[in-house]
């Protein structure tokens, strides 16, 4: 008899409303089941929200709908970046031929050292739809380079690094009638030529043409093979694209390019209406003490928000002192490798009321009177991202102040800045920083298992009356990249007791030589999201080791092992066997492992490359 409810206000039985079968927790022999494939997409779609790219990706492989959400459009698919490297470039070779048949759109492309010799319908399919496109030391000739473009009518940015063998064979003469590209891109808005030595004046000229609408143009780390009298004509040729497309242009990226000095500062100071909002350039001239034009294009360039000064050897505390007060809407300030750069020059830079980035790594100029008057000042900021690499006169108290101050930072990195990072340090991290996700601590020598896990310090973080506390780092649940390398007194305790991250995605502690079997044992359930793992030079990692990485590490893309003596064959047979998604495998040093690394993981079809030797 079926069991009626009864409505005894109305005096009628109640009718029976049909759940959706997502809230239906067992089926009809009363086992429990889970039907999230059955959820409202609209619910799916905001979980997807939450979390990154990459766990998107892998919550899409459980089934179709999920699938589907993870590749929606609106807002998954522009975040998503097809990385091709190393493959041969066909419509009837893979991985292509899968991309081909597809029928989503594929807007962000990437291409590393890939032969583009064969035909391919895919950008007559495909093109409309790309808008970023980067092409790094690929094999791909003018005729073949052009039919591409032909098809990327929609491409906005567009990014050639290291692509010598295009130009090499690329011969133009200025007065030749021969159309360099018989076609435009009005969409285009960026435009690198990062590390292309062999493009010449020519070149550049018909680049630019093609794309008349240009914000944004990267010739870092360029001009260098040249002569002297070639690289002064090639910037010339950047000057005059600058000041032709003055009103648009916002974006300018002239690091670790040669010959720029006082005359192209002042080059740049008479391109009027020029406001730029991204600057890199790296100045290694001494400033001149009459007329510096380096001052006076900063007192003019009012609306940067982002500028990399990095490698600048000559700018001083002068220079300094007038981007502090003549660009107020600084959001990003990088100032590595400064070395002039002094107390004096800091003293104002908390009244940088927009700062978010800030990088003063290896100005040992810098002490600690500079950082508490200069960048801490009297009142909280808003930065988001630190780097304090190489300031070995930094004490761990100013780096308590900088941590009760900055409490909103993601990325912290400490590298091989010694003195100050200590275990109290490290537990002042783990109490304040709750939005952390990028903590880089290598060859912070003076870490131990104390400092990580908060049990048996010599003296307690806090100590109220008769209330003492410590903390795990495993308080830092928004941890994603960690990085411990030489940090050799943490052992496996550490692994055991503190590294608990069920969302970690590369961790690094190589040059940990007591790091054993007992640590991976926790660490591959404490930290099963793990997608990059270094264990070079870790001398007690075996093959039971890998055999535990290979098992319960289903998402790991990139192992590195490099000088570990005791992984042998039997390893790599678990990494055959287990890894579906490794890409990138380094075993150089490893003496035991045959010649033939490669082909022992041939049924690996994720696998990119095997660095032996």
């Amino acid at each position: 008899m079926p069991n009626i409810k009864w409505n005894f206000d109305k005096g009628e039985p109640e009718p029976e409303v049909e759940k959706p079968a997502w809230l239906e927790p067992f089926d009809c022999n009363g086992r429990f089941k889970a039907r999230y494939d059955l959820l409202p997409m609209e619910l799916i779609l905001i979980i997807f929200k939450q979390i990154t790219a990459s766990d998107r990706l892998a919550a899409g492989a459980t089934c179709r709908r999920w699938m589907e959400a993870s590749h929606y459009y609106e807002p998954f698919l522009d975040q998503i970046q097809y990385h091709f490297d190393r493959i041969e470039f066909g419509d009837h070779v893979g991985p292509l031929k899968y991309f081909s048949q597809g029928f989503r759109y594929y807007p962000r492309l990437i291409f590393t050292q890939v032969d583009f010799n064969k035909h391919s319908d895919f950008w007559c399919n495909h093109g409309l739809w790309i808008t970023e496109l980067t092409l790094r030391s690929c094999k791909i000739k003018k005729k073949k380079f052009i039919s591409i473009m032909r098809n990327l009518l929609n491409l906005r940015r567009l990014e050639l690094m290291c692509c010598d063998e295009l130009f090499k064979s690329w011969t133009l003469e200025y007065n030749t009638e021969e159309p360099m590209f018989p076609f435009f891109l009005f969409c285009l808005r960026h435009l690198s030529l990062s590390g292309c030595d062999y493009f010449n004046e020519y070149h550049f000229e018909r680049f630019i043409t093609m794309a008349p609408n240009l914000r944004s143009i990267d010739v870092s780390n360029c001009f260098i093979n040249l002569y002297l009298s070639k690289r002064i004509t090639m910037l010339d040729r950047v000057m005059k694209l600058i000041n032709r497309n003055r009103y648009l242009m916002k974006e300018l990226n002239l690091a670790d390019t040669p010959c720029v000095d006082d005359f192209i500062w002042h080059c740049l100071c008479e391109i009027e209406d020029l406001q730029l909002s991204h600057f890199s350039v790296a100045y290694s001239d001494r400033v001149p003490t009459k007329d510096p034009g380096i001052i006076r294009f900063f007192s003019l360039q009012t609306q940067l928000t982002h500028l990399d000064l990095t490698g600048s050897i000559g700018l001083n505390d002068e220079c300094l002192q007038i981007i502090i007060t003549s660009c107020p809407l600084l959001h990003t300030l990088k100032i590595r490798r400064c070395w002039l750069i002094s107390d004096e020059g800091v003293a104002d830079m908390h009244t940088m009321q927009h700062l978010q980035v800030l990088d003063i790594s290896n100005c040992e100029r810098i002490s600690d009177y500079g950082i508490m008057t200069g960048i801490v000042g009297k009142r909280p900021r808003i930065v988001t991202e630190l780097y304090l690499n190489l300031l070995n006169n930094l004490t761990d108290s100013t780096l308590y102040y900088m941590l009760v101050t900055f409490k909103n930072i993601q990325i912290l990195d400490l590298d091989s800045t010694t003195n100050c990072v200590t275990d109290a340090s490290i537990q002042y991290i783990a109490c304040y920083l709750h939005n952390l996700k990028y903590l880089n601590v290598t060859a912070c020598t003076q870490l131990t298992d104390a400092g990580f896990t908060g049990i048996d310090l010599p003296q307690k973080t806090f100590a109220i009356w008769d209330i003492a506390e410590t903390f795990s780092i495993d308080r830092l649940k928004k941890l994603r990249i960690l990085k411990v390398s030489g940090c050799f007194k943490i052992t496996d305790f550490s692994l055991r007791y503190a590294f608990r991250f069920m969302e970690l995605k590369e961790l690094s502690i190589s040059r940990c030589h007591q790091i054993s079997k007992q640590g991976i044992e926790k660490l591959v359930t404490s930290c099963p999201a793990l997608e990059f793992l270094d264990l070079s030079e870790c001398q007690n990692i075996n093959d039971y080791c890998v055999e535990l990485i290979a098992i319960n590490l289903k998402r790991l893309s990139t192992l590195k092992l490099s000088n570990c003596p005791l992984v042998s064959e039997v390893g790599l047979g678990f990494l055959s066997v287990h890894c579906k998604n490794l890409k990138y495998l380094y075993v150089r040093g490893c003496f035991k492992l045959p010649p033939d690394v490669m082909e022992r993981l041939s049924n690996i079809t994720t696998l990119r490359q095997v660095y032996k030797s």
